[in-house]
């Protein structure tokens, strides 16, 4: 594919994804149908398929995105980790879920979730993705640990998932149903109640 095409075609792919999100954040996944796509994308049915063969390949391709994004930027913190106190750490990677979380999509984690609950291949999908992260966080934790900037007595492997809940479903929770705490406040209720 010349360069020129190719760049096109992942422009519109992208223009494609983004009003999908506004329209599953909107209707929610399983309400949403293609027609939906189509007329808040502006294009063709014909067209659609050029980019995408489902709406749940839509949705996979979104979820790629945000968790991918989530993915390298805590592999990016982690290995930083030695520039930082553990609460920055912290701080920078909940922030990040509150750039997606009240971003384009605003809610796509809960409307994704709730299509894993009866679909496999996206619940298959999601938990590829958190498995990754589950690892990324275990990294981070890891060298926070070995720096010094963890106690001793922290099971590394159980306080991720423990960071897990309380950077994922935790916080989004928070921010959606709640007041979009800051993730600053977010960490300081924690550090109160501990």
């Amino acid at each position: 594919m010349p360069k020129l095409k190719e760049t096109v075609f992942l422009e519109k792919r992208q223009h494609i994804l983004m009003c999908a999100r506004q329209v599953f954040a909107l209707h929610g996944y399983e309400a949403t149908t293609i027609k939906d796509i189509l007329i808040a994308s502006g294009i063709s049915n014909g067209a659609l398929f050029v980019y995408f063969k489902s709406k749940r390949e839509i949705l996979l391709a979104i979820v790629d995105e945000n968790l991918g994004l989530f993915c390298k930027r805590i592999d990016e913190i982690a290995d930083s980790s030695h520039e930082m106190e553990r609460e920055e750490a912290f701080v920078m990677l909940l922030d990040l879920v509150r750039q997606i979380s009240l971003g384009a999509g605003r809610a796509m984690s809960l409307h994704v979730w709730s299509a894993a609950m009866v679909d496999e291949v996206i619940k298959a999908h999601l938990q590829l993705h958190f498995q990754h992260i589950l690892r990324a966080i275990t990294h981070l934790l890891a060298n926070l640990h070995e720096e010094g900037k963890l106690a001793k007595s922290v099971k590394v492997n159980k306080a991720a998932h423990g960071l897990f809940a309380f950077f994922i479903p935790g916080y989004i929770i928070q921010l959606l149903f709640f007041s979009a705490m800051e993730p600053r406040a977010y960490m300081d209720a924690h550090r109160d109640l501990w």
